[in-house]
């Protein structure tokens, strides 16, 4: 994510240089305020941009303070970033140990990504380079105990087509969160657009379990 924040604050990108000139085509690829491009404001939004990693990082440590000694189960509900995705927080696993459940996980952390249905999704471009760094592994937040990767939701299009991307879904979406008394979890149910403009969606449901874990 970083690298392509700064490969577009580049002044040497080709693709911003075009975009300023209107040239090829490309004069949307720019926005019309500042001529930056016009997916760095959407980047900037991401959690995980270089403007923000300090202080999220300080934000996840809060919480998982707070989720241990309140006995509480964190969720992270965002968006704005024109996808849908679902981010996932729990304990490292090193060596031989046991992976803890995430019911007795109180690093165990879902970060639903949904957007406002009328927002279109990024290129296929940079959805397909961000879905490339789903599996990669992060160690940013290693020194706290904690691994950080993506569930892989999307096993098929809306549509019934494989997906391009079982992370990260490049359609109009909303999102729907329920609690089920019968098991105690939060249900969050991403409604994906299966046909622009019809109004039918297709539901995607990841659960986050109620808190098991001793104060």
């Amino acid at each position: 994510m970083v690298f392509l924040e700064t490969m577009l604050e580049s002044k040497l990108n080709p693709l911003v240089a075009l975009g300023r000139s209107g040239s090829l085509g490309l004069a949307g690829f720019v926005n019309k305020f500042n001529a930056d491009a016009e997916l760095l404001d959407d980047l900037n939004d991401h959690w995980t941009s270089k403007a923000h990693k300090r202080e999220r990082n300080w934000v996840i440590e809060q919480m998982q303070n707070y989720a241990r000694a309140r006995r509480v189960r964190v969720t992270f509900l965002s968006g704005d970033v024109h996808c849908a995705a679902v981010g996932m927080l729990k304990t490292l696993h090193q060596g031989k140990e046991p992976q803890i459940p995430p019911s007795q996980d109180y690093r165990y952390m879902l970060n639903v990504v949904s957007s406002a249905i009328v927002n279109t999704p990024p290129p296929n471009a940079v959805l397909t380079m961000v879905s490339s760094l789903a599996t990669k592994t992060h160690r940013t937040l290693h020194h706290m105990h904690t691994d950080e990767t993506m569930v892989p939701l999307f096993d098929r299009d809306p549509n019934g087509q494989p997906a391009k991307s079982k992370y990260i879904m490049g359609r109009r979406n909303w999102c729907a969160a329920d609690w089920d008394p019968s098991t105690g979890d939060l249900v969050f149910d991403i409604r994906v657009e299966i046909e622009k403009g019809a109004g039918r969606t297709h539901g995607y449901i990841v659960r986050a379990p109620p808190p098991r874990w001793n104060a």
